[in-house]
């Protein structure tokens, strides 16, 4: 299989270390999104990425298609809990992990216009909704203590490690009030799955 991702795509990131934590071997081929033509684009009509080329030449995308694939494609060891109840706090988690990406993504695009031309209500407004988002991430991160060396992490771990890593390398100064969830984000970062998708 062969995955057309960026570097530092954080969507992409969760299907890198669902792939590493699964161990499911994976090409992974990087892309140039800016670029007018794209190898994704042959595959995902809409350009974006991650895409998962298989084996039989069909593609899946996107990256919670793609999740749910390797789910079934290699059940043992699963990334999604099996429980119902563990299932729906896991796939919530992931919710608030992509809503995270995607306001962050919104707020750097916005930070690109010239000075004069940004929205700055829909600037304080992201800003805001990410770090709401990261105070209950910071909650829910006081359980998973002791998961460095953990057989397998799950959905809502590897999404929220994403997530972070993701508002790390694009609006650090939001993470500044949150020490408890860096604090395990460091604790983790030696695990292979993580420290081989670090964005770059």
């Amino acid at each position: 299989m062969r995955l057309f991702a960026t570097e530092t795509s954080p969507y992409a990131r969760k299907v890198r270390m669902a792939l590493l934590e699964k161990n499911i071997p994976c090409e992974v081929e990087w892309v140039n999104l800016r670029a007018q033509e794209h190898a994704a684009l042959s595959h995902n009509p809409l350009g974006k990425i991650p895409v998962l080329l298989r084996n039989d030449g069909s593609a899946v995308y996107d990256s919670a298609v793609i999740i749910q694939y390797l789910e079934m494609l290699r059940p043992d060891p699963a990334i999604i809990p099996q429980d119902a109840e563990a299932r729906i706090e896991a796939l919530r988690i992931e919710a608030l992990a992509s809503g995270i990406m995607d306001t962050t993504i919104a707020w750097v695009l916005e930070q690109r216009h010239a000075t004069d031309c940004q929205d700055l209500n829909m600037l304080q407004r992201a800003k805001s909704k990410v770090c709401t988002a990261l105070a209950m991430l910071q909650e829910e991160s006081k359980v998973w203590k002791d998961l460095a060396n953990a057989p397998i992490l799950n959905l809502a771990q590897i999404a929220t490690i994403c997530a972070v890593g993701y508002v790390d390398l694009r609006a650090p100064d939001f993470l500044v009030q949150f020490p408890d969830l860096m604090a395990w984000m460091h604790s983790m970062r030696l695990r292979p799955s993580i420290s081989a998708t670090l964005p770059q």
